[in-house]
């Protein structure tokens, strides 16, 4: 008999013997009776003492059956709160989790809103990395990675936080100084902003006509925030989030070039291995986040 099958056996005894029968122990284990008898007669054996004196009907323990089941419930009281702690690790948001996204949409959202929830949730742990590298989720044992779609195809499971529009915009003093393209095509003549995750030909819909434009420019970044600074600065146009500069839209310090072209929507996914959400923590910070980013969801305030 293996250590592993004396623990087993030894919580087998302990419920027969609180039980008050191999019958009523066997169906609460879901076992067949025989087989808790034969894990009591292998402990005895393994022993050389016996535990029980049987009856066709009843049994007493001995004293040795006694004093070894003071030791046998107690293994057995550890393993149930062994099992309740792990359980609120699942009922509960307790504990790490551990959470990547890009350097610009960390900054801006995602921190953000992390503080919040850690306020609400204070027994969550949080480990952020920003990087603007897709950072291996499984091979750095990550449970939430931010990406913005469309996803490729992978084992990972999405969960998407929200949908905004992209527009092309640009500072009010490029627009004094450059003009302002009043037509699709105009567009490839002026100076861009370009970043690296935006095709360099953009492809518009224009009154329900499609357009593809190839633009270029002086100024090529791989960073989101990098983006903002230079089309701030009035360097060029630039493909960007609505929801990002809404605000200076609004104020006029940016000029939302175009307004009756679309460019493909933006969806932004919380990406996660499959089984994670099981955890309470995992799926409270993903309702949690979905909710904090409802204000800017165009899928759902019919922007």
């Amino acid at each position: 008999m293996s250590a592993l099958d004396e623990v087993r056996a030894m919580m087998i005894f302990a419920r027969v013997v609180e039980d008050g029968g191999f019958s009523a122990a066997a169906r609460k284990m879901g076992l067949s009776r025989a087989a808790v008898s034969h894990q009591i007669r292998q402990l005895e054996a393994k022993l050389g003492v016996p535990l029980l004196r049987r009856s066709t009907r009843n049994f007493s323990l001995t004293d040795a059956g006694t004093r070894y089941y003071d030791s046998c419930r107690t293994i057995a009281l550890e393993a149930e709160a062994a099992r309740k702690r792990v359980e609120v690790l699942r009922d509960e948001p307790v504990g790490k989790i551990s959470i990547t996204s890009s350097v610009h949409l960390g900054t801006l959202r995602i921190v953000p809103i992390l503080d919040r929830f850690r306020q609400t949730y204070p027994g969550v742990a949080i480990d952020v990395h920003l990087s603007d590298e897709v950072v291996d989720l499984i091979g750095r044992g990550i449970d939430i990675g931010i990406r913005s779609g469309p996803l490729k195809s992978s084992d990972l499971k999405s969960f998407k936080l929200y949908q905004t529009h992209r527009i092309i915009a640009a500072a009010a003093g490029y627009v004094a100084r450059a003009g302002l393209p009043e037509a699709p095509e105009q567009l490839a003549d002026h100076d861009w902003v370009m970043y690296s995750r935006v095709p360099e030909t953009l492809r518009l819909t224009c009154d329900h006509q499609e357009k593809s434009i190839r633009v270029s420019g002086s100024v090529r970044v791989d960073n989101a925030t990098a983006r903002l600074q230079f089309l701030r600065g009035g360097h060029g146009l630039a493909v960007v989030p609505f929801c990002d500069i809404a605000d200076e839209i609004a104020r006029g310090d940016l000029v939302h070039v175009l307004p009756n072209c679309k460019l493909p929507d933006l969806e932004v996914f919380a990406v996660f291995p499959a089984g994670v959400t099981r955890s309470a923590k995992i799926q409270s910070l993903l309702d949690f986040m979905r909710r904090e980013l409802r204000d800017i969801d165009m899928g759902r305030n019919g922007g």
